[in-house]
């Protein structure tokens, strides 16, 4: 990673996406008491960092599907609260989360197409 190719558009569409999840998986390790998970959620962290600097087409775009995909779930999840009226004013955070995560995931998929004839490549 460059420091002058950094601009907002590549910030926005590559590093924010990557941040994100970054921010979330961390919370994680550090809320969860279990060892293993604790490894997993280390090396995925590991591999997003690393997308950061290496900018890895393959990485982000399986990220972004097994992200998407989780989202997915915890919405039909979140859902099934909702409608059994189980869910309390604690969940509009969840729901919150769950938007920003599907917004993040189709950024960090979308995140390295290449660009149109004609365009400088900046990253």
């Amino acid at each position: 990673m460059k420091l002058e190719t950094l601009n907002r558009g590549r910030l926005i569409r590559q590093i924010l996406p990557s941040g994100f999840f970054i921010v979330l998986f961390a919370l994680y390790t550090f809320s969860s008491r279990l060892l293993y998970v604790n490894f997993i959620t280390g090396g995925i962290l590991l591999l997003l960092i690393g997308n950061i600097f290496l900018q890895n087409k393959t990485i982000s775009r399986i990220f972004g599907v097994i992200f998407l995909l989780g989202s997915c779930y915890m919405t039909l999840a979140l859902l099934d609260d909702v409608f059994d009226g189980e869910a309390t004013k604690g969940y509009w955070v969840g729901g919150f989360l769950l938007i920003m995560s599907f917004i993040m995931s189709v950024l960090l998929i979308w995140g390295y197409e290449k660009q149109k004839l004609g365009e400088i490549k900046q990253c």
